[in-house]
């Protein structure tokens, strides 16, 4: 493939519906006005797509040479002003090449993995570019990731019990498939799920039916995310995370609760029987110096003991007993901060 056909391409891939600038005289001297490649030759090198075929002179652009790996790479990273080398020496035989930063952001950027499949460790900076080749890196340069995934949705569905998640379609027509991410809890570094079952394609959008698949779901939540996968194996940003409480509704009441005094330091326990909700994440404690209240909450709760059976706390409380009365409630709290009612009050005189 001759320099000026791959270079000719390029330009026309990067110009499409611009006027290119074009220099009063021809900037090469081997490229005259009555090239009829002349103006994109031009374009090109306006643009600091290209140089020059004779540095450090470079007032000729050698329009019927062939293009190299290496020269390749220069062109498209001038062209897409990469800058990230991915910390370089990407390839074990571009060492010595003049090129060798420019194959390394190329790399980083996706654009190229290599000559010598499956192990492409080289790159062949040497080597002319096919029309095929050529090809593939233009698809890699300018066909971009797919967009992020919008109008996620988290149901329980069906008699079955099963979680419908669902979403938009993207819009691009070279979608592949839509990969689905999960975790019990919001923020959590989610998992792939391998096994989705897809729902009906007569529905609107898309939609996936997450049948319970190998997971301990000990949290009653689950949380989703979605990103979508193109022929060319990009994968565009996830959704925005849509979770969704399996257990809804606040925790029950806490019952079982005892109060007394413990250890030789004479500081107040306080005990309970844990709320059986598998999405429970945390107790509050709060007391009062009178029965029936006003109660405050406790935060200096410094838990000690869980045996499986009951939670215990050992508090050092910070109140002045002036009636010599202290009483407890608990409250449970579940992962979407629902708390339910509090206990019935015990008290103790320490």
């Amino acid at each position: 493939m001759g320099r000026r056909t791959l270079l000719l391409l390029l330009a026309t891939v990067l110009s499409v519906a611009v006027v290119a600038p074009v220099a009063a005289t021809p900037l090469f001297d081997d490229v005259p006005d009555t090239n009829i490649f002349s103006d994109h030759i031009e374009w090109l090198a306006l643009e600091g797509i290209t140089q020059g075929c004779n540095p450090p002179t470079n007032n000729e652009f050698c329009p019927k040479d062939k293009v190299s790996r290496g020269q390749m790479a220069a062109f498209l990273v001038r062209a897409l002003d990469l800058t990230d080398d991915g910390g370089g020496d990407h390839f074990t035989d571009d060492d010595n090449s003049v090129f060798e930063a420019n194959i390394d952001k190329l790399f980083t950027a996706g654009i190229t993995s290599g000559c010598n499949p499956p192990t492409n460790d080289q790159f062949c900076p040497n080597d002319h570019v096919t029309r095929e080749q050529m090809a593939a890196f233009l698809r890699r340069a300018l066909d971009v990731a797919p967009v992020q995934v919008t109008g996620l949705i988290a149901t329980l569905s069906g008699g079955s019990g099963e979680i419908d998640v669902s979403w938009d379609a993207n819009p691009e027509g070279d979608i592949d498939r839509y990969n689905v991410w999960h975790s019990e809890l919001p923020g959590a570094t989610k998992l792939l799920v391998l096994n989705p079952l897809e729902g009906p394609a007569t529905r609107p959008g898309d939609h996936w039916y997450i049948i319970d698949w190998p997971r301990l779901q000990m949290s009653g939540r689950d949380c989703y995310q979605v990103s979508a996968v193109d022929v060319a194996g990009q994968e565009g940003p996830r959704s925005v995370e849509e979770c969704f409480d399996s257990e809804p509704g606040a925790p029950a009441q806490v019952t079982g609760v005892t109060v007394g005094t413990g250890g030789g330091s004479g500081e107040a326990y306080v005990s309970w029987t844990p709320n059986s909700e598998g999405d429970m994440n945390f107790y509050n404690v709060y007391y009062s110096e009178f029965p029936g209240g006003p109660f405050t909450f406790e935060t200096t709760v410094d838990e000690a003991v869980r045996d499986g059976s009951s939670r215990v706390f050992y508090i050092d409380f910070p109140v002045d007993l002036t009636v010599g009365k202290t009483c407890y409630v608990i409250g449970a709290v579940d992962l979407n901060e629902k708390e339910g009612p509090l206990s019935t009050e015990a008290c103790f005189t320490p």
